[in-house]
């Protein structure tokens, strides 16, 4: 506890002191540009605090050695993770948490997936410098079988509503995504799409990505080829 109170304490300072280098203003004449300050959606579910209590929690969860470069401030939307200089680094940008339809959970799903490419094993990708990631399908794999149950069981979710409240947190992430990506879901229908090869370095669709959290039970055939 000592120790997650101290990257809460210390990624709070770190906004604090940079948030004026980070903080700009929304292009006037770009409706079409994403771009969310804080000032914009006084009404977000995700606080300040959760934005940062989610991350620090789950990375404490999964003892994850990484930097976690958080701008609560930006009005952009952003999250990925990369390595340099034999570290690992997680970048969040507050826009993120602010687009319409984004929840508390959806957003620990974000991160899970985030995490996912460090420590959600194989397929890998194979793009140049970025061999050590998992690929896509299969951080929302990890996110929805591993790192959202425990989670959810650290939250104090009763076991067998687990996989109720992953499918609902992948649900609402993907629904999220739709008001900035291309694509659609239908919710609760099984994606019969099977794919020759296992997708390792592209983004699987917003309807097969949502597979791993309708059943988290084994990963789909929409994006992994047995």
């Amino acid at each position: 506890m000592k120790r997650l109170l101290k990257i809460i304490i210390l990624a709070a300072i770190y906004s604090t002191f940079c948030q004026a280098s980070y903080a700009q203003s929304c292009p006037t004449d770009r409706s079409d540009y994403f771009c969310i300050s804080p000032e914009m959606a006084p009404d977000s579910l995700i606080t300040q605090t959760l934005f940062y209590t989610i991350p620090v929690t789950l990375i404490s969860e999964f003892k994850v050695s990484l930097e976690l470069d958080a701008k609560w401030e930006s009005p952009y939307f952003g999250a990925g993770v990369s390595f340099y200089e034999n570290r690992f680094r997680l970048m969040i940008l507050g826009g993120t948490t602010r687009i319409k339809g984004m929840t508390p959970d959806a957003y620990a799903a974000i991160v899970c997936h985030e995490l996912g490419h460090i420590i959600g094993g194989a397929p890998f990708q194979t793009i140049y410098a970025a061999e050590w990631s998992s690929s896509e399908g299969q951080a929302d794999f990890f996110a929805a079988s591993v790192c959202l149950p425990r989670y959810f069981k650290k939250l104090g979710v009763r076991d067998d509503e687990i996989s109720k409240r992953v499918e609902q947190a992948g649900f609402e992430m993907i629904t999220a995504f739709m008001t900035i990506e291309k694509g659609d879901i239908e919710r609760f229908k099984k994606d019969e799409t099977v794919v020759n090869e296992t997708l390792v370095n592209n983004y699987p669709t917003l309807q097969c990505r949502y597979e791993n959290f309708r059943d988290n039970s084994k990963k789909p055939s929409c994006w992994f080829k047995k």
